[in-house]
């Protein structure tokens, strides 16, 4: 088959190896020629595309027989609400608008979503599943990752959309580093709500989700993370503040998450289930 990857960053590398060495003619993509030259060293075809580029969009899907989208915003631009309103259209919906208007009527479309959709709209439940309620916040993560999703869903059953917890792996800033650079660089305070649940998905099996609804063809949404239920964000980076001598982190709550268990049956009912993604930083305070 032939596949495209839009956004070929730590995700999308994942895929588009797997894909590659199971034989599929793949081309990847990123959004500056820098990128793309690194890019180019590891799979034999890649090209410079925005997502919100019409044009190029148009011209990277055309006779593809999957798209697969892993692009989404820099951290470094989601920490704060006017960060989020400046990059978040442009690279969740934007993208998803070009990729639909460009794809044939047989393409099959997989995108990477978040948990963050459910919000705290769905807390009063003991299990959250998909077909639960989803946030009515304004906040411009959820609510673009919601209209990115309204987007690929309007093509039926040829979309797959994966809604994900944070993604780690090798390569990825261990998360003590990453509650210590909290501290440093923005001031020990943080968007998301210390009582959400810390669901962390491993980049492998980012990967391997998107490889088996390639190969499946499996449509729909999709809750992706692990089965077992994590700590809370507060409990477990302040307990990582504590370590290094440093005061607990102040928690916006700008972008609230599930405090209640997330059910994976949906996906491990189609034959897959994440193995790898329970990330051992959470072992001790389960």
């Amino acid at each position: 088959m032939k596949v495209l990857v839009i956004g070929a960053g730590f995700v999308g590398s994942a895929v588009a190896t797997q894909l590659t060495g199971l034989g599929h003619d793949v081309t990847v993509t990123a959004t500056s020629e820098e990128k793309v030259a690194t890019l180019r060293e590891r799979f034999r075809q890649a090209v410079v595309l925005r997502g919100s580029d019409e044009p190029s969009v148009r011209a990277a899907v055309a006779g593809q027989d999957v798209v697969v989208i892993t692009a989404g915003p820099s951290a470094q631009g989601s920490m704060t609400p006017e960060g989020r309103a400046k990059t978040y259209h442009d690279v969740l919906v934007r993208t998803a608008e070009n990729v639909v208007a460009a794809a044939g009527p047989e393409t099959r479309l997989v995108a990477l979503s978040s948990l963050s959709v459910y919000g705290d709209a769905a807390n009063d439940l003991d299990l959250i599943d998909e077909t639960s309620a989803v946030t009515a916040s304004s906040d411009p993560s959820p609510s673009n990752f919601l209209a990115m999703e309204r987007v690929y869903a309007s093509t039926g059953d040829r979309a797959t959309i994966f809604r994900c917890g944070d993604i780690f792996g090798a390569g990825d800033p261990p998360i003590a580093e990453k509650v210590a650079m909290a501290h440093q660089y923005l001031g020990g305070s943080v968007p998301f709500s210390g009582d959400a649940l810390l669901y962390r998905l491993h980049v492998d099996d980012a990967a391997d989700a998107v490889v088996h609804a390639v190969h499946n063809e499996i449509g729909g949404i999709f809750n992706l993370t692990h089965a077992d239920v994590p700590p809370t964000n507060a409990r477990l980076f302040d307990q990582l503040s504590a370590e290094r001598g440093l005061p607990s982190l102040e928690y916006r709550g700008e972008i609230a998450s599930p405090s209640s268990p997330i059910s994976v049956e949906r996906l491990t009912e189609t034959g897959f289930k994440a193995s790898r993604s329970f990330d051992p930083a959470l072992a001790e305070l389960r």
